[in-house]
């Protein structure tokens, strides 16, 4: 793991729904051990709850991107792994990593909620539901102008979705956004999809929320339905052995009992295995 730069970015201000997700992110942290994380991005436990810009908590989530894109500015690495944290902990890796690879890089969004919301369109005006949005260009100002790139649409491909707002929906059909579907096969399906976009380089956001709650229900926000555990490491373990991974994120872990943190555990190291394979 010495070729991949591991962050920890403990941000629970952009689910602004308690400190679960701050938690979570120590938990996998302590998995980890100190010889394996490169750097731990300071995160308040406590913030004032203030909404500015249509955002709750968005003078702290500015702040923690931008610690976050100038230590990797510093540290150049190629590869990137972020621990969360709220969902949007890892805006700063993928933007890095797109500007980096020159946009040669597919997005592999594993959630169970496609993020594309913007303040305005916002029910809950809560980050987490907006930072792929910020990706492709839309969103706060304070917050676009500390990018260093932005993505296509045709850079995403979802895979577990299955709870969308309206104005999310519309936007995944205007730009024939792919979601590839939940199944006991999906692994090699997901694979054959990757290789049809022409991408070289893959990045895996994980919102372990896009597990299904009987198999795994530590997270801020279960859904029903979603991947089997076993399958979701299979799907992680098959993609590294055929396509360069180049940035992992693992977000939106709640610890709840020893069960939960031996799964997370299990699919943190698939995704160490996955990011060194190639």
């Amino acid at each position: 793991m010495n070729n991949v730069f591991t962050m920890v970015v403990p941000q629970w201000q952009g689910a602004a729904a308690g400190t679960g997700p701050f938690y979570g992110a120590q938990k996998i942290e302590q998995m980890l051990g100190s010889h394996i994380v490169d750097a731990h991005i300071h995160v308040n436990e406590q913030s004032v709850t203030k909404q500015e810009s249509g955002v709750w908590y968005e003078y702290e989530i500015e702040k923690h991107l931008k610690q976050s894109i100038n230590l990797l500015h510093e540290k150049q690495p190629k590869r990137v792994f972020t621990i969360g944290g709220d969902c949007a902990s890892d805006t700063s890796a993928i933007s890095y990593l797109n500007n980096l690879y020159e946009g040669d890089l597919l997005v592999l969004w594993f959630d169970a909620h496609a993020d594309l919301n913007t303040p305005a369109s916002s029910c809950s005006h809560k980050f987490h539901g907006m930072p792929l949005r910020l990706l492709l260009g839309e969103g706060v100002q304070n917050l676009l102008n500390l990018l260093p790139s932005t993505l296509h649409t045709n850079q995403i491909l979802f895979t577990g979705l299955r709870e969308l707002e309206h104005s999310e929906r519309q936007f995944i059909v205007d730009h024939a956004m792919p979601n590839v579907p939940i199944c006991h096969e999906c692994s090699s399906l997901l694979g054959d999809v990757v290789a049809k976009t022409g991408y070289r380089r893959l990045y895996l956001h994980l919102d372990l929320d896009v597990i299904n709650p009987l198999d795994f229900d530590a997270v801020a926000c279960p859904s029903p339905g979603g991947f089997w555990f076993n399958d979701l490491v299979t799907t992680i373990r098959e993609l590294g052995e055929h396509y360069e991974i180049v940035g992992c994120a693992v977000t939106e872990y709640q610890p709840k009992n020893d069960d939960d943190a031996q799964k997370v555990k299990i699919l943190v190291e698939a995704v160490h295995e996955a990011l060194s394979a190639n």
